[in-house]
């Protein structure tokens, strides 16, 4: 996990704003939403983009896919899906992704003690020749 840090809001200097990162743009919600609340002509995309203002004040990414869209005028097939699937998440509550904190590993089998299962690495030839060679008395 990275370290945050605050720092002020980089349109309104308000605000501040955990960044993890130096290359992160510190932006605060309440900029970043006025940023997006532009109106979006292609029918597919407001369907897309139609989600509760809820959501997208809690993520950050949501936010910024949208503001890639308003940006760019199109998404690729991954983004659209990623945004799919994030904004079903956040409006069911379940955990997010794989790696959620909130899962438990399967537990493994106790290794055998005195028992090595790593194959041994072999010297190379060229290594034991040089040894062979600095050994003979001259």
């Amino acid at each position: 996990m990275r370290p945050r840090y605050k720092q002020l809001c980089a349109i309104c200097r308000k605000s501040h704003v955990l960044i993890s990162s130096g290359n992160q743009f510190p932006i605060c919600t309440a900029c970043s939403m006025r940023q997006i609340d532009k109106p979006i002509e292609d029918v597919v995309f407001k369907k897309l983009f139609d989600i509760d203002q809820k959501l997208y004040e809690s993520s950050s990414f949501l936010r910024s896919i949208k503001s890639n869209y308003l940006r760019f005028g199109s998404l690729s097939e991954k983004q659209i899906e990623v945004f799919k699937k994030v904004a079903a998440e956040l409006k069911s509550g379940a955990p997010k992704g794989e790696g959620a904190a909130t899962e438990i590993p399967e537990p493994r089998e106790p290794e055998k003690e005195g028992v090595d299962t790593r194959e041994e690495k072999k010297k190379p030839a060229k290594q034991a020749g040089r040894a062979k060679a600095k050994s003979k008395p001259k």
